[in-house]
């Protein structure tokens, strides 16, 4: 393996704005977050590669019971998009109103962004496109 999957490594990396998967040398098929091995092929010879920050928005739901760090946050949206590289990510999603989820559309295309939390931490985000 060209470098150890690390979810610590994967949240740098969002903490700089510069969001990075791993993709399979063997197959290109891009993993996030990391994982010891590929989805696809079982190999684990992987790498760090950034992507388009392109995707569409498969699932979603909005959170209004929040847990304790997050509680003053509520009511937010948190989605699976799935990247134009093919791999799912769950996230924010940001730039929509949570009091109106149905003009939240599946399918809709969604650009990454990062979000700030009150806590300072920063947190993957996708708005529409």
């Amino acid at each position: 393996m060209s470098e150890r999957p690390t979810i610590e490594q994967y949240q740098k990396f969002i903490q700089e704005r510069d969001f990075h998967v791993f993709r399979c040398k063997k197959c290109g098929a891009m993993i996030a977050p990391p994982k010891g091995v590929c989805y696809s092929c079982g190999s684990n010879e992987l790498e760090w590669a950034k992507v388009s920050g392109r995707g569409k928005l498969i699932s979603f739901t909005v959170i209004h019971v929040a847990p304790e760090q997050f509680k003053d946050e509520a009511p937010y949206f948190v989605g699976i998009v799935e990247l134009e590289e093919g791999t799912r990510v769950t996230a924010r999603l940001l730039g929509l109103d949570p009091d109106q989820p149905e003009k939240v559309q599946l399918g809709m295309p969604l650009r990454l962004d990062y979000e700030t939390g009150q806590t300072g931490r920063m947190y993957l985000g996708f708005r529409p496109a």
